[in-house]
C-alpha cells in the first residue's frame, strides 16, 4: 500500500505577506519559477511565470533567491518589491562528441528506483531533492546520460516539476547546476513513471559524480486541496502542490534536500517507524546510451 508523508508548515502570526517580481538585471524581464525560501526557515515560495511572487516572512527575516542561470541572492524582506538577479558566468566544460557512428545503441539504467513506494507532499514548500549518482567504471560503453526517469503521483491534470542537474562539491554536496535552463515537466495525473530527453545537452556522468534532483514548483497552477481525517474522523483540509515524487527506503546516504536556502544530507529514519534507519530516496533513475 503506498504511504503518504505530510508535511505541516504553520506560520506564526508576526508573519506577513511579502510580493514582489524577480527580474533579469540586464534586460528586465520577469525571472519565471525562481525558489525563493525565508533564509534558514521552512517558509517558501516559487515565482510564477510572470516574475511575481508572495511568501510569509517578517519584517526583519531575509529572502533567498535562487533560479538556474542566475546567482543566488539573499535580500532582505523590505527591499523585495523588485528583485533583480544577475545571470551565472560559468566556465562550461567543453564536451567531446565522436562523430563515428557506433555500430549499435547501447543503453543501460541505473538508479535502482522503482514505482511503488512511499510518496512526499511538501505542503506549500519548494523544496528540492537530489539523489546521488556515482561513477562506476561499467559506465566506460554508455558514457552519455540518455534520459532522467522520474516516478511522480499526481491528483491533477498538467501539474509541473522542474529537474535539476547539479554537480558535486569538495564536500559531497549539490553545487552547481550543470545545464543554464530550467527544465519543466508536465506530468499527468495519476502515478506516473516520467521520461525525461537530455540527449541535447551532452551530459556525462563526472568522475566525482552527479546529482539529479526533483524541486517542487509552489506556483498557482499546481495548487489543489488534500482532504484527510483527523485521529478524531472529522475530515479536514489544506493547500498543497503537485505533483508529488514517489520515494524508496534504501541504506545508502545519497540523499540530499535543500530547504532555507541551505542543502542538507538526508538522515535516516527514526525507530518506530516502519522504515526505521532507511533513507528516503526520490524515485530517480538515469538511461546511459552510447
Amino acid at each position: 500500500m503506498f504511504r503518504i508523508a505530510l508535511f505541516f508548515l504553520i506560520g506564526i502570526s508576526a508573519n506577513a505577506q511579502i510580493h514582489g517580481i524577480v527580474k533579469d538585471s540586464i534586460s528586465g524581464q520577469p525571472i519565471p519559477y525562481v525558489n525563493i525560501w525565508v533564509e534558514n526557515g521552512n517558509i517558501g515560495a516559487t515565482s510564477e511565470q510572470d516574475g511575481s511572487f508572495r511568501i510569509g516572512a517578517t519584517q526583519t527575516d531575509k529572502l533567498v533567491f535562487s533560479a538556474v542561470g542566475y546567482q543566488s541572492k539573499t535580500v532582505k524582506t523590505s527591499n523585495t518589491t523588485i528583485v533583480n538577479l544577475q545571470e551565472s558566468v560559468r566556465q562550461l566544460d567543453e564536451v567531446q562528441v565522436s562523430v563515428k557512428r557506433p555500430e549499435a545503441t547501447k543503453t543501460i539504467e541505473i538508479g535502482g528506483s522503482k514505482e511503488i513506494a512511499h510518496t512526499y507532499l511538501s505542503g506549500a514548500t519548494p523544496w528540492i531533492y537530489a539523489k546521488f549518482f556515482p561513477s562506476d567504471s561499467l559506465y566506460a560503453a554508455t558514457p552519455f546520460i540518455k534520459n532522467a526517469i522520474v516516478f511522480t503521483k499526481s491528483n491533477i491534470r498538467n501539474a509541473t516539476f522542474k529537474l535539476r542537474i547539479f554537480s558535486v562539491s569538495d564536500e559531497g554536496f549539490p553545487e552547481n547546476d550543470l545545464i543554464g535552463e530550467d527544465i519543466v515537466v508536465s506530468v499527468k495525473k495519476g502515478w506516473e513513471k516520467n521520461t525525461i530527453d537530455l540527449t541535447k545537452f551532452h551530459l556525462t556522468v563526472p568522475d566525482n559524480g552527479i546529482f539529479i534532483g526533483y524541486e517542487w514548483m509552489i506556483i498557482a497552477k499546481n495548487k489543489y486541496v488534500m482532504k484527510y481525517k483527523n485521529l478524531e474522523g472529522k475530515m479536514e483540509q489544506f493547500d498543497t502542490y503537485a505533483p508529488v515524487v514517489v520515494c524508496n527506503p534504501v541504506d545508502a546516504v545519497n540523499t540530499f534536500h535543500f530547504i532555507g536556502g541551505n542543502w542538507y544530507k538526508k538522515q535516516p529514519s527514526k525507530q518506530g517507524s516502519e522504515d526505521t534507519g532507511k533513507i528516503t530516496e526520490p524515485a530517480i533513475n538515469l538511461t546511459l546510451t552510447n
